[in-house]
């Protein structure tokens, strides 16, 4: 229980006894997974035949020998990741089709039998070395409970090929189990002896990507390949009882969050259990841990949250693909360090997707966008005004320089070495005589159940906050609410931190490339672009500008929100909606816009029930005096899942 004003006596009681008990119990992190939370930010590599067979999840039936890049070099890779700031590196040693990037013993579905470097190729070697000689930490992934290839072998069913991993993947390999009995054991064993030569072959791993990872069954394929690696590798960090994601591939965490976790099984074998409010996302592309968990200040296991997010670095998929399938480009810098404050910024880390291409190496246009991340980030954290230079104890840690300067970023740090322990705090400034309260300006890209506006709560590993700009100096942080004693800080650091500057390919009077004060959409809203990069159609007219506001899969709704104070020659909007061509005939969805004038929201359109194929219709929306805000929402029109790709095409406004 969290000490603060209780109500009546029985609950003074409760909260110093359950203060006190806790104080030596609550949760604290190994080593390992302090130092993995120090290394804050990773580049995610995803390589194998995907690139070259146009799939994302691979249904292991294409052959080794279209794997052949012919321009393929990983110390570009690397040199990437580290001016990018990555302090660690993953490679998909073997993705969920199968296919080996090292020439593995257990199966001959590996890098052996491709034309790369003659058969004689080795890339998790290539991958390890040009790590450990430009000092980044080496990750591996590798998915023991998904492998196609090991379960399907070549198949000989009816469904069409390529096998799609939301329907006849798994199918497929639910069949192939089904049909022989002996197949369970032998997958097993092959995805042991797979993990046995990547912990054995390459010296020391510092982490073990495991994707979606469940090691509750005690006779499972999870629970041997994970005893294992604690066996061969003791001081390896393993995804599933040291770290675990944050249940969307966005790059965002829950705000507060707790790394301490409960788990289903109340074991370390299991996935952190739901608490109260937590949900679990619907995800129509393919993730399996749509799981959002905030954590438990008095849970029994400790789990770093790591943040994946190819969706919030580049558009496209996991893989690189050519254009024609899935065009893979980055987003712009302020987004990229937007995805850095609600990860790092938030006490998770956060491991960014560089996806090679057929040649073997990262597209121009990633590396340019990786070094930019990487400069911003340097000049923004490499050089603070002051910071403390030890770890502070007590409820109150103050932070003092010679000469006052301007200071918009306080960056706090947990002593987490002894648990996480602060669950609100709050941050001052003396100023003209007086200790005065930094207003926090901590504004992210967030839908609910993320945070889009943090304010003082929990610290963890790291809080960054950006505040409302003041000239001091002297700072100090005070801690209002913890679960135990003693508060420790490890770092107390402030900054003057350039501004981050929105900035969209379009401009006014389209909205596209208009601000939002708020959006949430389903994949995020698409702003000229449509879910694979590519042109916005309607009934086969292309569009340059529009917005692709998709009802989020829980809620059903779609919601951009402008505030139309810095634009009052604004005067109404016009837009042509409907369902957006990729979908087909499939997809339903209601079009709905709002005004906001004094205080309360005003409908002022509503469409009837547009379908995909339908007709599009032309709207053209008046506003009423003295609106502040306009709100646009798309709504589930009863085709559920189907129900994306609600495009506002060419929507503007009018003056």
């Amino acid at each position: 229980m969290i000490l603060k004003q209780p109500i009546g006596l029985v609950a003074v009681l409760l909260t110093i006894t359950s203060v006190t008990t806790c104080a030596e119990e609550i949760a604290k992190p190994s080593p390992q997974q302090i130092r993995f939370a120090d290394w804050e930010v990773g580049a995610f590599f995803h390589y194998t035949l995907n690139p070259f067979t146009d799939q994302e999840h691979g249904d292991g039936q294409e052959p080794p020998s279209k794997f052949n890049p012919t321009q393929l070099d990983v110390e570009q890779w690397i040199l990437t990741a580290k001016s990018m700031g990555a302090r660690y590196a993953v490679l998909t040693a073997r993705h969920e089709g199968g296919f080996c990037l090292w020439p593995s013993k257990t199966t001959d579905y590996t890098i052996a039998n491709s034309p790369f470097r003659n058969g004689n190729g080795d890339l998790v070697r290539e991958f390890v070395d040009a790590c450990r000689k430009h000092d980044l930490a080496v990750g591996l992934y590798h998915t023991a409970g998904f492998d196609a290839n090991a379960a399907i072998g070549k198949y000989q069913g009816d469904m069409e090929l390529p096998l799609q991993w939301s329907s006849t993947w798994g199918k497929a390999v639910s069949e192939a189990f089904r049909k022989d009995p002996t197949l369970r054991e032998r997958f097993k064993k092959k995805q042991v002896e797979q993990m046995r030569e990547l912990l054995t072959w390459y010296g020391p791993i510092d982490f073990m990507w495991s994707d979606h990872w469940d090691a509750t069954d005690p006779n499972g394929v999870w629970r041997a390949v994970t005893n294992l690696a604690r066996e061969l590798q003791p001081e390896l960090v393993f995804m599933g009882p040291d770290t675990w994601v944050p249940g969307n591939e966005t790059g965002h965490v829950v705000y507060p969050m707790w790394n301490a976790v409960n788990t289903v099984d109340r074991t370390e074998h299991s996935r952190p259990a739901a608490g109260t409010g937590d949900r679990t996302t619907k995800n129509n592309y393919g993730l399996l841990e749509g799981d959002v968990r905030k954590g438990d200040p008095f849970g029994k296991f400790w789990r770093v949250r790591e943040c994946t997010t190819h969706a919030a670095f580049h558009y496209g998929g996991w893989f690189w693909h050519p254009d024609h399938v899935k065009k893979t480009y980055p987003r712009h810098t302020w987004e990229h360090l937007d995805l850095y404050y609600r990860t790092v910024g938030l006490g998770a880390n956060t491991i960014i997707n560089l996806p090679p291409d057929t040649r073997g190496l990262i597209p121009d246009n990633l590396v340019a966008a990786a070094n930019k991340l990487g400069d911003e980030i340097r000049n923004r954290f490499a050089q603070p005004i002051a910071t403390t230079n030890a770890v502070q104890t007590g409820d109150v840690v103050e932070l003092k320089w010679e000469d006052p300067q301007a200071i918009n970023t306080v960056v706090t740090m947990e002593n987490i070495a002894n648990g996480q322990k602060i669950a609100k705090y709050t941050l001052e400034a003396f100023v003209d005589g007086n200790w005065e309260t930094l207003q926090p300006r901590n504004r992210l890209v967030a839908q609910r159940p993320y945070n889009g506006n943090p304010g003082y709560e929990t610290i963890g590993h790291k809080k960054i906050d950006r505040v409302k700009p003041v000239t001091t100096n002297r700072v100090r942080f005070r801690c209002l609410e913890s679960i135990a004693k003693p508060v420790e800080i490890r770092s107390l650091a402030v900054f003057d931190c350039d501004p981050i500057t929105r900035t969209f390919d379009a401009s006014y009077p389209y909205l596209s490339g208009i601000n939002t004060s708020f959006d949430e959409a389903h994949g995020n809203m698409k702003r000229d672009i449509d879910y694979r990069g590519g042109p916005l159609e309607l009934n086969g007219k292309t569009y340059e500008h529009g917005i692709l506001l998709c009802p989020v899969g829980v809620t059903r709704i779609g919601v951009a929100e402008f505030d139309m104070t810095p634009i009052p020659k604004a005067k109404g909007i016009s837009a042509t909606i409907g369902i957006e061509d990729m979908t087909g005939s499939q997809g339903s969805c209601k079009f709905i816009v709002e005004g906001n004038v004094n205080g309360k929201w005003q409908a002022l359109y509503n469409s009837p029930v547009l379908r995909g194929g339908s007709k599009p219709i032309e709207i053209a929306v008046t506003f009423p005096k003295g609106m502040k805000q306009l709100r646009l929402r798309t709504t589930d029109g009863g085709d559920n899942a189907n129900s994306d790709h609600a495009l506002w095409a060419d929507a503007k406004f009018s003056e």
